[in-house]
């Protein structure tokens, strides 16, 4: 905190010590509830009859506000309160029978809103709860009602140059709490207009009390009302990546605006915490459930793995296996994968004999054979009698294609699954994955140690989750980690994940399934979620997020590998459509350390954003035709490079 906000927070303890027997009093009564007491501190007290008050949020309100201290301050506490104090029980039962919806291995009410109204109906009922809330309590105190309405006017100004949901949050919330009387000509029709509508439908809502069943169901009816009038996007007309961008932009814009024009709160949907007060019937088993859920998750996280770097910087990566259940998508992806080939003029088969000569070379170049080279076999008897004199010295060293180690990393943010404008799919992820088919496919012929793997930073994915599991896992484990870890929560969530689709030790014939799999999801995403395998097979497309590359991570966690491999040749290939997010200086390093390794990196650019000059050795493919060429090029020159340096010659 800085020097004035010090000063402001002096002030303020002098100001609420003054005006917090009046105010304890005042809630006393209204809650019908003597052993009400305000605190004032930054954690929140076990006893639940304790109110702390934060005191930033007394500074935020403060610093921003020309009315007088003393009132606002009054009307930031009460506030506070109104909405700390209360608790509710939802019905699951009567909730899914309005929906006629099964909902009975669900207690948390925004998972139960996502799938009703989508990731933007968690706003729309908390702005309904919130206002009636308040409403409830202020009506029966006209002074209160004045110094809140000073509040809201000052703020009332600002709602114009919001985005229109955040508008149409804001007016809602006036139409309701009526501290102040909107000029509507002043905004959009269209927000005017599913304004209007919406409040329609609240016409039926009981403003005496909270009803859950109530709010959620005129919530549902308000997003769709939004929708129609182009106030929320209709997601289901973008692919997962846009959905994703689309939903990440849209709350942001939420949470910082509306903050600008709703008293400053730690329990108002500026924080997401007022879902938090919704509990489901069977609370602590559900709980215990979340709790074990976040402590093996936190467990997975402890024990992950440490990637340390040659500046000092130290980070964690978090290995997996790819999620089973891409190999139910096995059948089209074959067939999608053998349609790409044509369409793309990709011939695999025709092309690896391209880079085999080179790889053959290099391995070649591993043996010493001859009667005038290596140590004198202690077979020499035999070998004279039979007449074989070329075997009468022993090989040095065996011709073994284990002379050579290859690791395939895969960008797999939410970034490469996005289509552009132009196009009816997207090719990014698809594209590295054919890429790596080749390579992989030279390896699997030559039986050259390889490894594919793809890598994103998010919520890690488990190799048994199916996209149910997963979403109930993140959305579980993000509550339990926000109450039980506060500002380390996203820490603890979102790691940097390394998925391995092969190991070195693994089989490519028994991981194939799973990244044609792979393949399939990535070109044709919608296809994949409506093909004929039963819901609890279908794997966790929500494990790629957008922007969440970091390549020197990765690159790090693989050259660990590679130099413990006993390998003589070794090369890491990243496919990747941008740089990375994480520091570009820090890639420099990895991508430096893997050299003086004697490692090989390549960095293959997939699509038009970004750029790889980090990498030493790179290409760039902006079309998806332009594939084959530039993989079979940039690895030829790496291969012709190695044989220049031990021979003098190609």
């Amino acid at each position: 905190m800085d020097s004035k906000n010090k000063i402001i927070e002096s002030q303020i303890v002098e100001e609420f010590e003054k005006i917090r027997p009046a105010l304890t009093r005042l809630l006393q009564t209204q809650m019908n509830n003597e052993n009400i007491s305000l605190r004032y501190g930054r954690s929140k007290s076990k006893d639940k009859n304790d109110i702390t008050i934060n005191p930033s949020i007394l500074v935020n309100a403060v610093s921003k506000s020309r009315l007088d201290k003393q009132e606002l301050l009054i009307g930031t506490v009460i506030h506070e309160a109104i909405h700390s104090l209360q608790n509710y029980q939802i019905s699951i039962s009567e909730i899914s029978n309005i929906f006629n919806e099964e909902f009975d291995d669900m207690d948390d009410i925004e998972d139960i809103l996502e799938i009703l109204a989508g990731p933007f109906g968690k706003y729309v009922f908390e702005i309904i709860v919130h206002s009636i809330e308040e409403k409830i309590f202020v009506k029966k105190y006209e002074g209160l009602n004045s110094i809140l309405e000073d509040i809201y006017n000052e703020s009332y100004s600002d709602i114009k140059n919001l985005t229109p949901f955040s508008q149409f949050l804001s007016l809602l919330f006036h139409a309701i709490t009526t501290y102040i009387e909107p000029d509507y000509k002043i905004f959009k029709n269209h927000i005017v207009k599913a304004l209007n509508e919406s409040l329609h439908l609240l016409k039926t809502i009981n403003y005496v009390e909270v009803n859950i069943s109530e709010i959620v169901e005129a919530t549902v009816q308000i997003i769709d009302i939004c929708r129609r009038y182009n106030i929320l996007p209709d997601l289901e007309k973008y692919n997962l990546g846009e959905q994703k961008e689309i939903s990440q932009l849209i709350d942001e814009n939420v949470v910082n605006e509306v903050s600008k024009i709703l008293i400053p709160s730690s329990n108002n949907l500026t924080t997401g915490k007022t879902l938090q007060k919704f509990l489901g019937k069977d609370t602590k088993q559900n709980n215990q459930e979340k709790l074990n859920l976040m402590d093996d998750h936190v467990t997975k996280v402890g024990a992950s793995n440490n990637v340390y770097f040659p500046s000092g910087y130290v980070a964690k990566v978090v290995e997996s296996k790819i999620p089973d259940n891409f190999k139910f998508l096995y059948s089209d992806g074959l067939v999608t994968y053998e349609k790409l080939l044509k369409d793309w003029n990709l011939p695999v088969y025709k092309v690896t004999n391209k880079i085999k000569p080179y790889f053959i070379h290099n391995l070649k170049r591993k043996r010493i054979s001859g009667y005038d080279q290596g140590d004198l076999s202690p077979h020499v008897p035999i070998m004279l009698a039979s007449g074989r004199y070329e075997r009468m010295f022993e090989q040095k060293q065996r011709l073994s294609n284990k002379s050579y180690a290859i690791s395939l990393l895969i960008d797999g943010s939410g970034s490469m699954i996005e289509k552009e404008k132009t196009e009816l799919h997207p090719w990014s992820l698809t594209a590295a994955l054919i890429g790596t088919s080749y390579l992989s496919q030279i390896c699997y012929e030559l039986d050259i140690d390889f490894e594919v793997s793809i890598f994103n930073r998010g919520f890690i994915s488990d190799y048994k989750d199916n996209e149910e599991l997963y979403l109930k896992r993140k959305f579980s484990i993000a509550s339990m980690l926000n109450t039980t870890y506060g500002s380390a929560a996203n820490e603890l969530f979102n790691t940097a994940n390394h998925y391995f689709i092969k190991e070195f030790k693994d089989s490519w014939k028994d991981q194939y399934q799973q990244f044609l799999g792979l393949i399939q999801f990535s070109r044709n995403l919608r296809d994949s979620l409506n093909s004929n395998i039963l819901s609890d097979n279908y794997p966790p497309i929500s494990m790629f997020d957008k922007g969440t590359n970091i390549d020197e991570i990765n690159i790090m966690h693989a050259s660990k590998r590679l130099l413990f491999h006993p390998a003589n040749t070794k090369m890491l290939v990243v496919l990747s459509d941008g740089m990375t997010r994480g520091s570009i200086q820090e890639l420099k390093n990895a991508i430096n350390y893997s050299t003086r390794n004697g490692i090989d990196v390549i960095g293959i650019g997939i699509g038009s954003r970004g750029s790889w000059k980090e990498y030493l050795n790179n290409t760039k493919v902006e079309q998806p035709e332009q594939l084959i060429h530039s993989v079979v090029n940039i690895t030829k020159d790496i291969l012709i490079k190695n044989i220049k340096k031990t021979s003098g010659a190609v």
